[in-house]
């Protein structure tokens, strides 16, 4: 009974960080490429609490009154959104241990539906994404967005009081975040001995900037405009007779525009719209919208109770804004208009840039005392091997034409341990920054009654339905599921598909992400099939012939071409002997 109570000999260990500056420049821009090297003088290291740590910088193409807007990164990835891929190889690019190519879109995968609000706030503090703020938020029963927050945004300084001064590139500000890599090894816990590998050298290629930057969902006309601020009047006045003066008739003119307190607007803190920004008014319905070529000088509180009576937002304009939206609009006209920015739309291009600096790898180093390193180089001197495993995601790419209604995706998997599959179809349409940015074509989420038009400002970074009606797979003989797995409900945009969920959270638990959210279903479709059931179960796909079958049979068709990102994720084991590395997949 005695030696029940005894312990076993304990390995005392410690834990210090150390910062590792990349290596290849000070600055980097869109497209370019970040090198990082762990030494091996780092020894042992825990890569899961090892953080990439750079600042961002954004800049407008134009400086030119009436050509400036307020932008970001992606609001629900923040910095990730740069990184286009990751490859990470043991010494100076000895052996390639993971490559993820289209790692931005397996992160959107991940932060989508591996969500929740203590998830959602980290992010916001470490890795530059912006949360839903409940200052921004909508009165008219729009669904919620984190791509609203004009109050406490990381990527621009907040205006309060009367704003007279042209919003500019000084407005922004460096935003700097601690970035955990969502690659196999950096989300292993097990320490990673780099004194056996030489060190490790990751090299990260950055994102075209066409595809990262984001207005607020709250000034655009393409994507939930039923959250733009609404016209009140041309006097602001709560009073019958006031209401009939500032009526803006139809072909009448105005140079100042009283926005409604709804929609939160009740200060200049939660105004979306800045000095300088060129503007427009739409019908609430999206029937048409005015094409007068002017912007805001002037951004103000009126708090007079004998001009306006409540308090008010007043906007004064560069020049009068004509009515030819066919109808009166605000005051007691019964018509209602909202202030929609066209900054991006009135330029023949608009491509704003970023700038990476001050890049850094914060190594979390493990020590072990002097004993425990020197016998297990003994160990290895004298032909022991260490086997060190973790799991990986390959993504095989496939491209797929808008006139393909039924296609059948071939996969070459090659993975001996895969666990799960997860097929992301994104928007394949080549677009400028300019109708990124407006939303203007790209995929169509939703037509809610109070958002009144969604579209995606998300375009090749999250999947799309696109009039998907159903989907099989067939592998190593035998269809799976054994019948056709209905998407119709979330092509048509009224419902969800159950066995579509069902698939889809095995898929993501088996792929090692945390089914806590299915909200995106719409935002980020994907397809999902789970290879394996239970903990460290695995699959042999090796000579397997894997197809996908998917069937656009609807009314309409797809709308969109589709690049397929089909992310296998596997488990992967680093063989390290004396004098060799091997990675066997």
């Amino acid at each position: 009974m005695s030696s029940f109570f005894v312990s076993s000999d304990k390995v005392k260990t410690g834990q210090t960080f150390v910062s590792v500056p990349s290596e290849n420049g000070l600055d980097y821009r869109a497209g370019g490429r970040i090198d990082l090297y762990i030494p091996p003088t780092s020894k042992f290291v825990d890569l899961s609490q090892t953080k990439l740590k750079m600042n961002v910088s954004i800049a407008l193409p134009s400086e030119t009154a009436g050509e400036v807007c307020r932008l970001q990164l992606d609001a629900e990835t923040g910095l990730h959104s740069l990184i286009r891929s990751v490859r990470v190889f043991t010494g100076r690019k000895t052996a390639l241990l993971e490559e993820i190519e289209g790692y931005d879109v397996l992160t959107a995968l991940r932060f989508d539906y591996e969500k929740n609000q203590n998830m959602v706030n980290k992010r916001v503090l470490t890795d530059g994404a912006t949360g839903y703020e409940p200052a921004c938020r909508g009165t008219k029963g729009t669904t919620k967005t984190d791509c609203a927050n004009c109050f406490s945004n990381p990527f621009y300084e907040k205006q309060s009081g009367t704003q007279t001064t042209d919003f500019s590139n000084d407005d922004f500000q460096v935003v700097s975040a601690e970035l955990e890599l969502n690659t196999g090894l950096f989300r292993n816990d097990a320490v990673f001995p780099v004194v056996l590998t030489d060190g490790l050298f990751l090299e990260i290629l950055l994102q075209d900037s066409k595809r990262v930057f984001r207005q607020l969902d709250s000034t655009v006309k393409d994507r939930r405009l039923g959250l733009d601020p609404i016209f009140f009047s041309t006097n602001g006045s709560d009073s019958g007779t006031g209401l009939t003066a500032g009526v803006l008739a139809s072909a009448g003119t105005t140079d100042t525009l009283f926005l409604d307190r709804a929609q939160n607007q009740t200060s200049v803190d939660t105004c979306p719209f800045v000095v300088g920004q060129s503007v427009a008014l739409a019908l609430a319905d999206n029937t048409s919208f005015t094409t007068s070529d002017v912007h805001i000088t002037r951004i103000e509180q009126i708090s007079d109770a004998l001009v306006v009576g409540t308090t008010k937002t007043k906007i004064t304009l560069s020049a009068n804004i004509t009515n030819n939206l066919g109808v009166d609009v605000g005051g007691d006209s019964g018509n209602v208009a909202v202030l929609i920015s066209q900054s991006v739309e009135k330029k023949a291009t608009f491509e704003p840039t970023y700038t990476v600096s001050d890049v850094n790898m914060v190594v979390a180093q493990i020590s072990v005392p002097d004993g425990y390193e020197n016998s297990m180089m003994q160990m290895m001197k004298e032909g022991g091997t260490m086997n060190y495993d973790y799991r990986s995601y390959t993504n095989y790419r496939y491209s797929q034409v808008v006139s393909d209604l039924v296609a059948n995706i071939r996969l070459p998997l090659i993975e001996s341990r895969a666990s799960s599959i997860l097929c992301v179809p994104t928007d394949a349409s080549v677009y400028t920054g300019k109708q990124a940015l407006s939303c203007s074509n790209t995929y169509l989420i939703d037509e809610d009654p109070d958002d009144v038009v969604n579209r995606s400002n998300r375009s090749g970074l999250v999947g799309i339905a696109d009039e998907l009606q159903n989907y099989q797979l067939i592998y190593d003989g035998k269809i799976n599921p054994s019948r056709k797995v209905d998407t119709s409900k979330i092509s048509n945009r009224t419902s969800i598909s159950q066995q579509w969920c069902i698939e889809a959270e095995k898929a993501l638990a088996m792929a090692d992400i945390e089914p806590l959210s299915f909200r995106a279903f719409r935002d980020n479709f994907f397809i999902g099939r789970a290879l394996a059931l239970g903990q460290n179960a695995v699959y042999d796909a090796r000579g397997k012939d894997f197809n996908l079958m998917v069937e656009y049979t609807g009314a309409s068709g797809p709308a969109k071409p589709h690049l397929w990102m089909n992310f296998v994720a596997h488990l992967r084991r680093l063989v390290i002997k004396q004098g060799s590395v091997d990675v066997l997949v």
